[in-house]
């Protein structure tokens, strides 16, 4: 994806914009607005492509976002669960994390405040209840928490699923979510977080195959990643603007170079370069050779 005029870094790997179709994107920013929040053009980037309309309905039915901690996706993907609530009514949502209480801690602790401190405060109920913990809206639309047993989406039929850090998730969670959107038409998938460990082969196959296929023709996945390159020099400041793009919006230089003095490399890549441990030159291939690897993951 090209965009010289553009004055963020553009993603790494990212599907592009469709121009000749309309896009629910801005209706997304109006609500982050509204919850006091200005998006970032990152995140202005992938609400404008993963909400393109086609013929009527979305364009895309499964999008998958991966940045660097702290970039602000929490706050996206609270506000696309938010408009849709607010625009369909009835509409049945579903939101996980890498557990339970996570999500559960996400929808008390960072979406409910900044609800009740907005105009949306009237429109919403929320039930505190273990194990029932739902966000109501007036219209009838209701969000409910995913817990991350297989048989957690039995009976669930969903219009949209978000699930955020995934890294630390497997395959069981889509086979659980996916048969709830087939009859549902205009059903998205969401799949948000940063880059994993060695054990993050579910998501490392999401990676895999969304940078394949954001460089093809688009077909009806999205994918956007902002991240270091396998080769970039993750200790250089300079190179920091080209791969973090909330950098003097949600995070400052400062605080990335304290934390940069006080984390190990690998997980300072991970954490603020985007970047998979098996991606980092020779770290941690002293049992299994990068090579070997890699070779086994592609061809299983």
């Amino acid at each position: 994806m090209t965009g010289s005029s553009l004055t963020f870094p553009c993603p790494r790997f990212g599907t592009p914009r469709t121009e000749t179709r309309a896009s629910s994107g801005p209706q997304v920013a109006q609500v982050a607005e509204k919850l006091g929040f200005s998006a970032m053009p990152w995140q202005r980037l992938v609400l404008d492509v993963a909400l393109e309309v086609d013929d009527g309905r979305p364009a895309f039915r499964d999008v998958v976002v991966t940045v660097p901690r702290q970039s602000g996706k929490t706050v996206l993907l609270l506000s696309l669960l938010l408009w849709r609530m607010l625009s369909q009514p009835g509409a049945q949502l579903v939101f996980g994390a890498q557990s339970r209480l996570t999500a559960r801690t996400v929808l008390f602790d960072r979406g409910w405040p900044l609800i009740r401190r907005s105009a949306f405060e009237p429109m919403f109920t929320l039930s505190r209840g273990s194990g029932m913990e739902t966000l109501r809206c007036a219209n009838g639309s209701l969000l409910s928490l995913l817990s991350t047993e297989v048989s957690s989406g039995h009976g669930l039929t969903c219009d949209l699923v978000v699930i955020d850090e995934v890294w630390s998730l497997d395959a069981s969670v889509e086979q659980a979510v996916r048969p709830t959107m087939a009859a549902r038409p205009n059903a998205q998938l969401w799949l948000a977080s940063t880059a994993g460990s060695f054990e993050s082969q579910w998501f490392r196959s999401k990676v895999d195959a969304g940078r394949l296929h954001s460089q093809l023709a688009p077909g009806r996945a999205a994918y956007f990643e902002w991240s270091a390159a396998d080769d970039a020099d993750v200790t250089d400041p300079d190179g920091w603007w080209r791969y973090m793009p909330a950098l003097t919006h949600t995070i400052d230089v400062e605080t990335v170079q304290a934390d940069f003095a006080s984390m190990p490399i690998e997980e300072f890549a991970r954490a603020y370069a985007n970047r998979w441990a098996e991606d980092s030159g020779d770290v941690g291939w002293s049992v299994i050779p990068k090579d070997v690897w890699k070779s086994a993951r592609l061809d299983g």
